[in-house]
């Protein structure tokens, strides 16, 4: 839920809150009208009074509380929505939600750039220091990725060790887009290489080979993952550590 849809449902809370309070005394004073009008041995004014008096108070906690537990599932709905769709371990986008927003970028017609990211020997990571410091390396790898991804970049954890980002790049002839979308993650990649990470036993460097692919007309999310997968494999083969772009 954004911040226009929490703020509306807050006016909207208030403005039944009035209703019911509104609502609550109008009841009241006709049921106590009615009453008078039968029985007619009660000071008329002083009831009324009365009347009003009694829904003020009980109405507004009343309806105070119906509204805070009101508030509360929304917010309990809004973070499940959350856990949904990040990965619980790095915060990032999960591959659910990585796929469904890629496919809606993809089904707008602009050109993008996928990069599929692989953690080097990150096998050889978790022999080292451990499962919880494998943990701490795909957490300190996904936060140096997030920093220095491009604005705008849909950034997600696919399982395991591998990324996905994806980011717009402007349609050129000359392919001077491209390249600008290949140095940005070049310097990602040497972001990451150039800060290790600090741990018990000692400095951890931590590595990633990229598989990227530039996503043709027409052409669907399956089609460009499998291409960027490609490239990606084509990396690794080379030695890690390197960026290799699909054709």
């Amino acid at each position: 839920m954004d911040e226009m849809n929490i703020a509306a449902t807050k006016v909207r809370l208030v403005l039944t809150g009035i209703g019911v309070v509104a609502f609550s005394v109008i009841a009241s004073l006709v049921a106590t009208h009615i009453s008078f009008q039968i029985s007619g041995t009660a000071d008329y004014a002083t009831t009324m009074m009365v009347a009003f008096i009694i829904p003020m108070l009980v109405a507004p906690p009343s309806y105070g509380f119906v509204a805070f537990l009101s508030w509360k599932l929304k917010k309990a709905n809004e973070r499940l929505d959350k856990l949904a769709h990040l990965d619980p371990l790095t915060a990032l986008h999960n591959r659910r939600s990585f796929v469904d927003a890629a496919t809606a970028r993809l089904g707008t017609g602009s050109s993008h750039m996928l990069a599929m990211i692989d953690i080097d020997h990150f096998k050889k990571i978790n022999d080292r220091i451990g499962h919880a410091g494998g943990d701490n390396a795909l957490k300190h790898a996904a936060e140096v990725l997030r920093s220095a991804a491009p604005k705008e970049a849909l950034l997600a954890r696919l399982g395991g060790e591998e990324f996905g980002l994806l980011f717009a790049i402007p349609h050129d002839e000359r392919g001077a887009a491209a390249t600008a979308a290949k140095a940005h993650i070049e310097a990602m990649r040497l972001q990451l290489e150039a800060m290790p990470l600090i741990t018990p036993q000692g400095l951890i460097h931590v590595t990633a080979s990229f598989g990227l692919a530039i996503s043709r007309p027409d052409e669907t999310l399956d089609t460009l993952l499998s291409r960027a997968d490609m490239a990606l494999y084509a990396a690794k083969n080379a030695g890690r550590n390197r960026l290799q772009l699909s054709m």
